[in-house]
C-alpha cells in the first residue's frame, strides 16, 4: 500500500465542507434580503418623520407670526403661498407624478428637500414611495392634510 500524503483533503471532506457552506448560504441569503427591505422601509420612515417635524416647525413659525392659517398649505417651497416670508412666486407642477429625483420633494418643510428615486409627488398633496426591494414593506402613499397638518402614509 502506498503512503498517504499528509496535509491534503479527501474528496469526501471537500464535499462535506461544500454542503455545509451551501446550507449556511441558503439560510443567510433570505435574511440578508429581508434586512435590505427593512433598511429601505426605515429610510422611508425617517423621511416621513422629518416631514412631520418640518410641518410642525412651519406651523409654530406661522403661529408666532400671527398668520391666519397655521399649517402650511402644501409641502413644496417652489409653489407655496404661506402667510409668512416664504417664496410665493412659484407655480404648482403642471403634471403629476413629479419625480423627486429630478426636482426635490418636501422642500418647504425639509431644507434642501428630498431628492430620491423612490419618492414622487403623485398629486398636489400626495406623495408615493416605491419600495425598491418590493420585499417585506410595500409601496406607500402619503397624503398631507392642510386642516390638521398630518401626513398619513398607507
Amino acid at each position: 500500500m502506498g503512503a498517504r500524503r499528509a496535509g491534503a483533503f479527501t474528496l469526501v471532506e471537500m464535499v462535506i465542507v461544500i454542503a455545509i457552506v451551501a446550507i449556511l448560504a441558503a439560510i443567510a441569503v433570505p435574511r440578508f434580503i429581508d434586512i435590505r427591505s427593512q433598511a429601505h422601509v426605515a429610510a422611508r420612515d425617517s423621511i416621513v418623520g422629518s416631514v412631520r417635524a418640518g410641518i410642525l416647525t412651519v406651523a409654530a413659525k406661522n403661529q408666532v407670526a400671527g398668520c391666519a392659517g397655521t399649517f402650511p398649505p402644501n409641502l413644496e417651497e417652489d409653489w407655496n403661498e404661506a402667510c409668512n416670508l416664504i417664496n410665493d412666486n412659484g407655480t404648482q407642477p403642471a403634471t403629476f407624478p413629479k419625480a423627486c429625483s429630478a426636482d426635490p420633494c418636501f422642500e418647504f418643510v425639509i431644507p434642501g428637500g428630498v431628492r430620491e428615486t423612490t419618492w414622487s409627488q403623485s398629486a398636489a398633496l400626495a406623495y408615493t414611495w416605491d419600495n425598491p426591494t418590493n420585499g417585506a414593506g410595500t409601496d406607500s402613499t402619503c397624503t398631507y392634510s392642510t386642516g390638521n397638518g398630518t401626513l398619513i402614509c398607507i
